[in-house]
């Protein structure tokens, strides 16, 4: 089985664009959609529509979709991720802000191997940084490969008995980082953010697992930053979001 991992698309659609070109749908098998869909980004109903179009196996919401369709309240956000959620739900189309909010929560399982969740398992809006957040989330996975996102920062842990272990791809560096997915291990992995990657490497990062092979790759695809920045300067989103995708923080 070949699973295409996407997370974090937060309303590009230039950079979900360049993803799918890389990734065209005879390349997997199977599509998981780890959340927050919107937020952030220009394009939040081209983005909606374009993920429905592709029929999903397994998809589920981040807490940018909660707010942003009025499920929750933007208390806990600072006041640019506000405002961006406050200009995401007015511009939703009435279909496609039913569509968003009507994604479930976190987690989901995608086979008796393959679990996603935003945050992680055990709270969709938690954030896993490090080593200690990472064993904590693999305490509460009910299944060998775990994919998450939430954080932006494409990452590896693996539980190898009692320890954890980590794999950070370089920013800046080689497209594709491999994991090798041993049989006695446990694995947390984000995919890392297509529409707003934060590891200051500005390219969309995604992930793909082929289950027979046993191999994860998180991959980084250069896109046109540049149409993805007008798109938000020219809604009247903060400039700070435009900004942003340049540095990829």
């Amino acid at each position: 089985m070949r699973f295409l991992i996407l997370s974090d698309i937060h309303g590009n659609i230039d950079a979900l664009d360049a993803v799918l070109a890389r990734a065209p749908r005879d390349s997997y098998d199977r599509l998981l959609v780890l959340g927050d869909l919107v937020g952030y980004g220009g394009t939040p109903n081209e983005v909606v529509d374009r993920i429905f179009e592709l029929s999903p196996d397994v998809i589920i919401r981040g807490n940018h979709d909660k707010v942003a369709t009025g499920i929750e309240s933007a208390d806990k956000f600072n006041r640019v991720a506000a405002e961006a959620a406050r200009w995401t739900q007015d511009t939703l189309s009435p279909e496609n802000r039913k569509r968003v909010a009507g994604l479930p929560a976190g987690p989901k399982n995608a086979d008796k191997d393959v679990e996603v969740c935003h945050g992680t398992p055990f709270d969709e809006d938690s954030y896993v940084f490090d080593e200690d957040d990472a064993s904590r989330a693999l305490e509460s996975a009910s299944r060998q490969v775990c994919f998450f996102g939430h954080t932006h920062v494409p990452v590896a842990y693996v539980l190898k008995g009692s320890e954890v272990t980590v794999t950070r791809p370089q920013p800046g560096g080689a497209e594709t980082t491999v994991v090798n997915i041993i049989k006695k291990d446990r694995y947390l992995i984000n995919p890392g953010s297509i529409g707003q990657p934060r590891d200051t490497d500005p390219r969309a990062s995604y992930a793909t697992y082929d289950s027979k092979k046993r191999r994860v790759e998180i991959r980084r695809v250069p896109y046109r930053i540049d149409l993805a920045q007008q798109r938000i300067t020219e809604s009247g989103l903060p400039e700070s979001l435009a900004f942003r995708l340049g540095i990829g923080r």
